[in-house]
């Protein structure tokens, strides 16, 4: 039995940040560390939009809108079926936050966030993404904090991946317990 079927209540971890932060890598990590469906946000984007973010143009907030959309069924359809998931989301706005959070999920963000230089690095030694380390300043700019939103812990990518996993995976395991049916 994975653990998203021993809390009884489906719940949606969303591991978010810019591009490049390590979000897809970690969100996979604990997918399969809990037996969770993992939703990869690239998958969901139109080819337009892809395009557009292959040329180093960023994407504006009316373009997000059907990306937003599309997770926003997928998910519903998720929890329709009892299914706890991982997205890996960049996350950016808070208003896109708020729609995942309407979704009727208990859920947790974790948000993977780093100095610019250390992710641009990572960016430019990442092979076959479609967005290119031009897109990293573009995506800081739209990073809105997460003030009061309570729902949300930040996790410094300056550490390991291992160390990062392990922070991550205790938060989620304390999400779960904290959210388990008796």
């Amino acid at each position: 039995m994975s653990n998203a079927m021993s809390t009884g209540n489906p719940v949606l971890v969303v591991v978010m940040g810019v591009s490049g932060c390590g979000k897809s890598t970690l969100a996979a990590s604990l997918a399969d560390d809990f037996g969770f469906c993992l939703l990869e946000a690239d998958d969901f984007h139109p080819p337009a939009n892809k395009a557009r973010m292959a040329r180093g143009e960023p994407l504006t907030d009316a373009m997000r809108e059907p990306w937003i959309a599309a997770m926003c069924d997928a998910l519903r359809e998720r929890r329709r079926q009892g299914e706890s998931c991982v997205l890996a989301y960049s996350g950016l706005r808070r208003a896109h936050r708020q729609r995942f959070r309407e979704l009727g999920y208990p859920t947790l963000f974790i948000h993977l966030a780093g100095d610019r230089e250390v992710i641009r690095g990572r960016m430019r030694a990442r092979a076959g993404h479609f967005a290119p380390a031009s897109l990293l300043d573009s995506q800081f700019d739209a990073l809105e904090a997460a003030m009061d939103e309570p729902d949300i812990i930040v996790v410094d990518v300056a550490q390991g991946i291992d160390r990062i996993h392990r922070l991550a995976a205790d938060r989620v395991r304390g999400f779960l317990a904290e959210h388990s049916r008796p």
